[in-house]
């Protein structure tokens, strides 16, 4: 029988929906989805190496750069459209609140700035 995740184990952060539509967030979904399919890249190539090599039949491959591209075209698809085994979205989470952290910081800051400049003006 397979048990779930105690909710000991689970951390829920309260992060405004409207942080993941910063270009911040854009940007460290996209780079993560890149790592994970990079990640799978490079499995599936170790794989497929090993195999042939095993096979014997790694000799006279003139075709291995169009493999290679091919994998990464597919793993670049498997993330982009299913969302991969979701490891990118594991990482997105464990960043996403770095991102709003510092989204919070530059608001404080902003408002505070303001608010000195009223005062020095009356």
């Amino acid at each position: 029988m397979i048990r779930g995740i105690s909710s000991s184990k689970i951390v829920n952060t309260k992060i405004d929906p409207e942080i993941h539509k910063t270009d911040e967030a854009k940007k460290l979904k996209e780079t993560c989805q890149q790592f994970e399919s990079i990640l799978w890249a490079k499995l599936w190539k170790d794989m497929r190496n090993s195999a042939m090599s095993i096979s014997g039949a790694d000799q006279g491959r003139p075709y291995k750069q169009m493999e290679e591209l091919s994998l990464e075209m597919a793993t670049d698809d498997l993330v982009e459209s299913s969302g991969g085994a979701g490891l990118w979205k594991m990482l997105y989470d464990s960043m996403i609140s770095k991102v709003a952290a510092d989204h919070e910081a530059a608001q404080r800051k902003q408002a505070d700035e303001e608010a000195a400049g009223f005062n020095a003006l009356g």
